[in-house]
């Protein structure tokens, strides 16, 4: 695989990523929103994941279903299931929501709020109006280790996927359960078509 053509797919990943969190009317950019991006990446990825019946149509369908259209879930990144776990170790989200606008104006939180910028340092890197949740910054860190440790060194689809894949828990691997898709299986199968590809 040309060095040209992974880092062509890496930044489809995260543009297409980025589409589906504005046309959902999403604040933010999540490890689902990549998910998708990666379902419906060119490339060994997206073909690797589709194959596995992981298509951007059904990633969609159970994002929509497990948090909603326009960031219905409570109004914020957390659905229902991060609000129950947060309350039961004290922390009230409506409480934080409260404290949030009284120093940051009333619907600071709000999809149209004005969104912080997120840059990354290096040149050629993602500039978006929408910002990453934790997670989803943890797994471009962590697709970066994954470049790092691959032969070739540049960051491709394949080390997002490979991240992303890796992580515990969270909203994507909820995805994957519903629609059948084990992420060591399909982290599994991307290593080997990129193995045999190089």
């Amino acid at each position: 695989l040309s060095r040209g053509l992974g880092d062509v797919y890496k930044r489809q990943v995260v543009a297409r990523a980025s589409e589906q969190a504005r046309r959902l009317g999403h604040g933010f950019i999540g490890g689902e929103h990549l998910l998708y991006g990666l379902a419906s990446a060119d490339g060994e990825v997206g073909a690797v994941l589709r194959e596995q019946g992981v298509t951007p149509e059904r990633v969609e369908a159970e994002f929509v279903r497990l948090i909603g259209p326009e960031n219905t879930a409570g109004g914020s990144l957390f659905d229902a299931l991060d609000r129950d776990a947060l309350t039961t170790i004290g922390i009230d989200l409506d409480t934080v929501r409260e404290r949030i606008e009284a120093a940051f104006g009333p619907a600071a939180l709000a999809p149209d709020a004005p969104a912080r910028r997120w840059r990354r340092s290096r040149p050629g890197g993602v500039t978006g109006d929408i910002p990453l949740t934790r997670r989803a910054k943890k797994c471009l860190e962590g697709s970066l280790r994954e470049a790092r440790a691959d032969p070739g060194g540049q960051l491709g689809a394949e080390h997002i996927a490979l991240a992303l894949l890796a992580m515990d828990n969270g909203v994507p691997h909820r995805i994957l359960s519903v629609i059948g898709a084990s992420a060591p299986s399909l982290g599994a199968e991307i290593r080997d078509r990129y193995r045999q590809a190089s």
